[in-house]
């Protein structure tokens, strides 16, 4: 906690769940005994694993590309490396004849030391030196991506998305995936850095902005310096807004109090759709191209729906639990939409109404979390064993030993090396833990009823919670929390965006 703050009030009650292969046999309740180790992460010397697209599209325009170059770049990226930029090309030489030359990195820059202003060979697994690498080829080709097969061949635009680039700041090498050829100049150091920095890069910073149903008073966004936006609109009972960039501002979705979907923008522009959403509802919203966005929502006859900006609604033929709530994100070739249908199981369903059912069976009232992470997406969820648990698109499953709380709903994060995520537990505090099990316990007691929200803020993560006194409090993974003194309607969970 910030010097000078009270510590929130905690709950007494603590349950251990201990599981066998994913099933929850049984419950003890222990008065004084922690859900789960209290386990600090610790940062790794270097990223590993599969980069966002946003974050790919920000290096190529760090590099000097374009806005619009980037989605092509980003997609080759993938088609290429999988977007993991510690890939290096295996089964082949160094510098051979032909195709017999090892590509490394985000774009496989072949050889390792082909464009060497810029570096070479491990130094190539830095996603800045690389973005560097593959622009100065895309330019030396007349602004063209012909260097790359899978440009030429078109397999890149299976991986093409629609989403706004993320700026971040050079993480140095990466760990390598697959061993280097013989021949290389040097040796792995990740999390190193060589040649000149970022131009103009932002220093990471906390930067952040909240939005939450405000008791009595309705819509407010709440930045982390503590200006705060009262917006004229109504927000309907135990209803939460959702949160989404939109050029240098953001753009926030809700349910007004008539029930019927509604957005407004930083300036204080608003629209309405012609869309009624089922009481006590949430819609998840993601940012697209062009400053657009997506909403997703569990329409008033219970069924899924998303609607863009421009008002073009979709219809999926999944009907959603009671008082549950969509989760979006963008994914190759679109969205993908987790939710817990009606039948109690969580599914998820792309924007070409591609559905995937995943024998989960979820806590009634509450709603998954989904974040596009290597190879697909993953997704966090409350069980009907009150355990939380996370799945992969390839029903790749993980169950935690930590127990949550009644009612109460994850939130997931992408992270350089997978996942974090952040919940309830069943003592009523909040935690976080990885995709590596390494979990964080946060002395904040939360509010009965609500969620947790969770953002990548500078190098590190910032959760954003309604506490068990009602107000608005945002933590770091550092344990670093702010108390805002602002009053959250009950049952209700604020969401943040980075800024």
């Amino acid at each position: 906690m910030t010097p000078g703050e009270a510590s929130v009030p905690r709950r007494k009650r603590f349950s251990f769940f201990r599981l066998m292969g994913g099933v929850a046999v049984g419950a003890l309740v222990m008065a004084g005994v922690a859900v789960t180790t209290t386990t600090s992460a610790s940062a790794a010397s270097g990223g590993s694993g599969a980069l966002s697209y946003a974050a790919i599209e920000g290096f190529w325009i760090d590099a000097g590309g374009t806005a619009a170059s980037a989605k092509t770049a980003a997609a080759i990226a993938i088609a290429e490396s999988g977007g993991n930029p510690g890939a290096i090309q295996q089964g082949v030489g160094y510098c051979g004849a032909g195709s017999d030359r090892a590509g490394w990195g985000l774009w496989q820059i072949t050889c390792g030391d082909s464009v060497p202003q810029y570096g070479q060979d491990f130094q190539m697994l830095d996603p800045w030196n690389n973005a560097e690498a593959a622009f100065a080829k895309y330019v030396a080709a007349g602004e063209s991506f012909s260097p790359w097969t899978t440009y030429t061949n078109e397999s890149y635009t299976a991986y093409v998305q629609s989403v706004a680039p993320a700026f971040i700041a050079d993480p140095g090498q990466w760990t390598p995936r697959g061993a280097a050829p013989a021949g290389t100049h040097n040796s792995s150091q990740p999390g190193v850095t060589s040649g000149p920095g970022i131009p103009n890069a932002p220093t990471p910073s906390a930067s952040y902005v909240t939005a939450a149903h405000v008791k009595s008073t309705g819509l407010w966004s709440v930045t982390a310096s503590k200006a705060a936006t009262s917006f004229p609109v109504g927000v309907a009972s135990g209803t939460s807004p959702a949160i989404a960039a939109q050029g240098s501002g953001y753009v926030i979705a809700f349910q007004a109090t008539g029930g019927d979907l509604w957005s407004i923008t930083s300036g204080g522009a608003a629209t309405h759709f012609p869309v009624g959403m089922k009481a006590g509802t949430s819609p998840s919203i993601i940012a697209t191209s062009g400053g657009g966005y997506v909403i997703a929502v569990q329409t008033n006859s219970g069924d899924l729906w998303t609607i863009t900006n421009t008002k073009a609604a979709t219809a999926f033929d999944v009907g959603m639990a009671a008082g549950t709530s969509p989760s979006i994100v963008a994914t190759s070739g679109g969205y993908t939409v987790a939710v817990q249908t009606n039948t109690g199981k969580l599914w998820t369903v792309t924007n070409t109404k591609a559905a995937t059912a995943f024998d989960v069976g979820m806590a009634a009232g509450t709603s998954p979390s989904i974040a596009a992470t290597s190879g697909g997406y993953t997704v966090a969820v409350q069980t009907n064993t009150h355990v939380l648990w996370t799945i992969t698109n390839t029903k790749a499953a993980t169950a935690f030993h930590i127990g949550m709380e009644g009612g109460t709903s994850p939130a997931i994060l992408a992270t350089s090396g997978g996942y974090v995520v952040a919940a309830e537990a069943n003592n009523g505090d909040l935690w976080s833990v990885t995709n590596t099990n390494a979990a964080t316990h946060f002395s904040i007691g939360m509010a009965t009823d609500s969620s947790p929200s969770i953002a990548a803020v500078g190098s590190g993560y910032v959760i954003a919670v309604q506490t068990n006194s009602s107000d608005l409090w945002t933590v770091t993974n550092t344990n670093a929390a702010t108390a805002f003194g602002v009053g959250l309607a009950a049952g209700t969970s604020p969401a943040i965006l980075p800024r």
